[in-house]
């Protein structure tokens, strides 16, 4: 049972800080939406503090975000490479949907927990840029680029990552065009020869 209830603490805590931010969320509020007595110290039996249970949030989302990068698309690209990276970009697009509450949480309270943002940075960034990097290198040796993998990379994941946050923000993609066809068009970029 203990489990479960702290399972709901941290799936409160979660929804309640994308919510309402850190600082707009109380103990008796992540009680409340766990299903626990407001008031009672039931929180305390699992946490010690709201930043203990904060700390476990972002822990237990980073997480999750390294599993779903396990999943990617791996190997050698036999057809066609332009297909291939489409596809491998769909994924991307994909994994930072997964990841939303991890970048809602970044986005509201990156300054409040530097060394939180500094360890997701590397986790997430820096070794998934690295780590993809690796993977282009690779599964796709002739991608134009591959002199230097690592900014290519940087420059796809900015490209997605402006993408995905158009579509969060205004809530529709830029041009209104689809996935397919904006990784369609990267793809094509990134597999053009010079």
């Amino acid at each position: 049972m203990s489990s479960t209830t702290r399972e709901r603490i941290l799936d409160a805590a979660l929804a309640l800080i994308q919510q309402r931010g850190f600082g707009g969320t109380t103990v008796t509020d992540i009680e409340e939406l766990a299903g626990l007595s407001p008031g009672s110290g039931s929180f305390y039996r699992h946490f010690r503090s709201k930043e203990d249970v904060f700390g476990e949030v972002f822990e237990r989302e980073l997480g999750r975000a390294q599993q779903h990068r396990q999943a990617f698309e791996r190997g050698p690209v036999t057809a066609d490479p332009r297909e291939a990276l489409t596809r491998r970009l769909l994924q991307q697009l994909d994994y930072l949907a997964q990841i939303r509450p991890l970048i809602t949480l970044l986005a509201r309270e990156h300054g409040r927990f530097p060394e939180l943002t500094r360890k997701i940075r590397g986790a997430l960034l820096d070794e998934g840029i690295a780590e993809e990097a690796e993977h282009l290198t690779r599964d796709l040796p002739d991608l134009p680029g591959h002199e230097d993998p690592h900014a290519l990379l940087a420059v796809v994941v900015s490209a997605l990552t402006g993408y995905h946050l158009s579509r969060e923000f205004f809530g529709r993609p830029p041009a209104d065009i689809d996935p397919d066809r904006f990784t369609a068009a990267l793809a094509a970029l990134l597999t053009t020869p010079r």
